[in-house]
């Protein structure tokens, strides 16, 4: 699929939000205090945090909570009218704008992170993504994203078509492969939420990864 006709599945995708909003505003609300576990864990949280595919601000507002300015972007209009309104009271900024053309010079940021995005996009499209954060990241700046597991999504997974599955599953060694050739040094591996497990501390273990909904990836750009 083109990027624009992605960025218009994007603009579209939240109209249906406000219908569970309770529910996955409480999931949204783990998802963020887990990754800012992840980011104190890998280097810190950082004063001025990019959030790529800000959505409705759960995660935003959560991450700012542990001492970030969070800067979100999106580019669909419903989930950052949902987000404006959420997260008045937290240190939340929110523009429109694509993670393929980032409104930033080169350099100036010391955190990019993304919460179930790059599985919207096939290994061109996540290609792109990772060098515009690339582009933005300072030395030593960290891109954190996570992408979804197999053995927690098993009924989406084989119910997917191939084209869908190869998209939402990559094996990791295709996304090592793409932050290499994104110009990104080390990277390493943190598992995300667990069903049920509302604690933002994970072990890193193998069984955790295993059963986690998501894997994290921390890239640090030399």
């Amino acid at each position: 699929m083109a990027s624009n006709q992605k960025e218009s599945y994007i603009v579209d995708r939240y109209k249906l939000w406000d219908r569970w909003k309770p529910a996955n505003y409480s999931y949204k609300h783990v998802k963020g205090a887990r990754i800012a576990q992840i980011l104190e864990d890998t280097g810190g949280v950082a004063p001025l945090t990019l959030e790529l595919g800000v959505g409705p601000g759960g995660v935003a507002s959560e991450v700012s909570r542990h001492g970030a300015k969070v800067i979100g972007i999106d580019l669909s209009p419903d989930a950052l009218a949902l987000a404006k309104r959420y997260c008045a009271r937290y240190n939340v900024n929110l523009m429109r704008a694509s993670g393929f053309a980032l409104p930033f010079v080169d350099r100036s940021l010391d955190l990019v992170y993304a919460s179930q995005v790059l599985h919207l996009f096939d290994a061109v499209g996540r290609l792109a993504l990772l060098k515009e954060a690339h582009r933005v990241l300072k030395p030593g700046g960290r891109f954190v994203f996570d992408m979804k597991n197999i053995t927690s999504h098993p009924a989406r997974y084989w119910t997917s078509k191939k084209e869908k599955r190869e998209r939402n599953f990559p094996p990791t060694s295709q996304i090592m492969a793409l932050l290499k050739n994104s110009g990104y040094s080390s990277v390493v591996t943190r598992p995300g939420v667990l069903p049920l497990y509302k604690a933002p501390r994970v072990p890193n273990l193998w069984l955790f990864r295993l059963l986690s909904h998501t894997t994290f990836f921390i890239a640090v750009r030399p």
